[in-house]
């Protein structure tokens, strides 16, 4: 279902049969019925579907060991005065080049102000920054 480790799969695999109650072994041999083409109890798969989509899922811890450097407030609020600007052109002509690079120009600027790696956090964390 997964390409992992030995190990990781045993993790799946018992995260799976703790959510369920059912036994490792019951949880395997669906696995094995359903490579082979065959129905698997639905609640063993059901629940193997999630233990797989939780091991995909990159928990990251909060840094807390050190305080975060904020930007300035009027940098912040340029910038995403530039990226809705930037958004409403693009909006308007999807396939201008130009429009799309200042778009992800103002995008990557609140990236970095925000040390945000993710688009949409990176806005989030500069509306709420900027309005208190």
């Amino acid at each position: 279902m997964t390409p992992a480790p030995a190990r990781e799969a045993e993790r799946i695999l018992s995260a799976a049969a703790a959510r369920t109650g059912l036994p490792e072994t019951m949880l395997a041999q669906g696995m094995l019925a359903d490579s082979r083409g065959l129905p698997a109890p639905a609640r063993a798969e059901r629940a193997l579907r999630q233990a797989v989509q939780a091991s995909r899922t990159v928990d990251t811890p909060p840094a807390t060991s050190a305080p975060r450097l904020l930007p300035r407030e009027a940098d912040v609020e340029r910038a995403l005065g530039r990226f809705f600007d930037a958004r409403l052109r693009l909006a308007a002509a999807p396939a201008d080049e130009t429009a799309r690079r200042a778009f992800e120009d103002c995008m990557f600027t609140l990236c970095v102000l925000m040390a945000e790696p993710c688009a949409y956090a990176a806005v989030r964390e500069a509306v709420q920054y900027t309005e208190g």
